[in-house]
């Protein structure tokens, strides 16, 4: 993963990614008890997102995780390279609509996004938007971070600018409790509006 291949976030569209992250990782928590998300699933779509911002921190990071989670050597290197051929059938879905959310930069497309909800019902698909989520805002922090570094160490990186990568960790840092806070007022609506979606039509 090259440096100078990584996608390079911006202040302004970092905050409502913070935001987002938050109410994402408070969602994957409220759906624990539904088991909505396997831990070799969501290290599979944090590592497709990852490879496509990329973010050579977060791919250390998570290759670690995804080892714990029961992933193979293989089946890391495959995902980190953007191959998708051994991920499981059931999961693949998921994934390949991971890297689509990645690569349209964090554009949800409604019609995918009905099919994973058809696929996989809509518990398990708000886990899988709110896992994309998580792992976005930790590669726009990681990426800034990592350019950071080559600024510093005389090797700046053409496309990055020095404000964008002091900011964004700091912001991060600042902003995602203040975010979780405020996330537990939205978090119930967001239940609701799921719980409604699951119940069956009665006729």
């Amino acid at each position: 993963m090259s440096k100078y291949e990584k996608r390079k976030y911006n202040l302004i569209e970092h905050i409502p990614i913070v935001f987002r992250a938050a109410l994402g990782f408070l969602t994957l928590k409220s759906l624990k008890k539904k088991k909505a998300m396997n831990f070799k699933l969501k290290e599979r779509i944090m590592l497709a997102v990852t490879e496509v911002n990329g973010c050579v921190l977060c791919s250390y990071v998570h290759t670690k995780l995804a080892l714990k989670s029961g992933l193979t050597d293989d089946e890391i290197k495959e995902l980190l390279a953007g191959d998708l051929e051994n991920v499981p059938k059931e999961e693949s879905l998921a994934v390949l609509f991971a890297k689509d959310y990645a690569f349209n930069k964090e554009t949800i497309d409604p019609i995918y996004y009905k099919k994973i909800e058809e696929r996989y019902g809509v518990y398990k698909a708000k886990a899988i938007l709110s896992a994309c989520e998580v792992i976005t805002m930790t590669n726009s922090m990681g990426i800034a971070m990592g350019l950071l570094k080559e600024t510093l160490t005389f090797r700046h990186v053409k496309g990055s600018n020095i404000l964008n990568e002091i900011l964004i960790p700091i912001l991060t840092m600042v902003l995602f409790p203040i975010f979780l806070i405020l996330g537990l007022f939205f978090l119930p609506f967001r239940l609701f509006k799921l719980k409604r979606k699951a119940e069956p039509i009665k006729v």
